[in-house]
């Protein structure tokens, strides 16, 4: 049995289509002459099956009595339909399901493109975001302690230095909140904790960090270039000896106060932002204003290079400087 929905043929017995479901439609001979090898109708004067050849059984006067059959049948208003017909709206069924099926297919296919730009957008603003994102370390927790008399005193030794990074505008250490500024005054808290003498305190920070402000460093005995700032000094002879207010030469190690002119010598080198000076300029870019600084200041810090080595090392490390 044909399925008028789909076209697939059926067992006899079968109500419904095996392949889509749909119920399964009786055809009515409408000629009475079907083939009995191969169930194909055929015309009522036809001997011999049209599909497979075979010899046709019932003889014309047969075939005559039950199309009148069928006629009185159909004129009692129910309305048989052939094989022929039934096969050819399965046919007819079947292709618009297709025609459907392919719709819904190219449908989905929109749906799968829409929905890969939409991702592709976003991993690339995604990537281009972390490309181009100032790369930062994670900031150490502070670990503040729960005696407030030591945490006083932190505040107060705190309050002598500036913050050592070098990229945070010159802040006093007391209030910088950087990553460097939360180690160096957790450095103090250590030694707070044991038990250790402000005054040591502040000679040992300085010693290790530098940037003791000006203004209390004729208090303790501190190397120069430890010193913030070190020409606005009240020196004493017999604490630190005395600065020549004269440019640094080749051969003289640069200090803090000299770090303005290693910055004039250099443009920006990172070529993202629009300020050309580097002394000008605090970008986070990479090779960025930032970044330089901090190197010039870490040179600075070791205490062992003129102006001329710095800027040598940075022209060489980073680029930028000017002609």
């Amino acid at each position: 049995m044909i399925c008028n929905s789909c076209g697939v043929n059926n067992k006899e017995e079968n109500k419904f289509c095996i392949n889509c479901g749909d119920e399964l439609i009786v055809a009515e001979n409408t000629s009475g002459n079907d083939c009995p090898n191969c169930g194909a109708e055929n015309d009522e004067e036809n001997k011999f099956c049209i599909s497979c050849g075979h010899q046709l059984n019932k003889n014309a006067g047969q075939r005559k009595n039950f199309a009148e059959q069928s006629k009185a049948v159909t004129s009692t208003g129910k309305k048989g339909k052939s094989k022929k017909q039934l096969h050819r709206e399965s046919k007819g069924s079947f292709k618009r399901k297709q025609a459907r099926k392919f719709s819904g297919l190219k449908n989905l296919k929109l749906l799968w493109i829409t929905v890969g730009v939409v991702l592709g957008s976003v991993i690339l603003a995604t990537s281009f975001d972390l490309i181009f994102r100032p790369q930062t370390k994670d900031i150490p927790v502070e670990i503040k302690s729960s005696n407030p008399v030591v945490e006083a005193k932190v505040f107060e030794i705190a309050s002598k230095f500036v913050c050592s990074c070098g990229t945070c505008n010159e802040e006093s250490l007391e209030v910088c909140t950087c990553g460097r500024a939360v180690e160096e005054r957790q450095f103090i808290r250590d030694y707070l904790e044991q038990n250790q003498k402000s005054e040591d305190i502040v000679v040992a920070v300085a010693n290790k960090y530098g940037w003791l402000k000006a203004e209390f460093a004729s208090a303790f005995n501190v190397d120069a270039s430890k010193v913030w700032n070190p020409n606005q000094l009240q020196i004493s002879n017999n604490i630190i000896p005395p600065i020549s207010p004269a440019p640094a030469t080749s051969n003289n190690k640069a200090t803090i106060s000299d770090r303005y002119t290693i910055y004039s010598a250099f443009n920006c080198p990172c070529g993202q932002c629009r300020i050309d000076e580097l002394k000008d300029c605090n970008c986070p870019h990479p090779n960025g204003a930032k970044e330089v600084k901090k190197f010039i200041d870490e040179k600075i810090n070791e205490n062992k290079y003129s102006v001329n080595d710095i800027i040598d090392f940075v022209d060489k490390k980073y680029g930028g400087k000017k002609i």
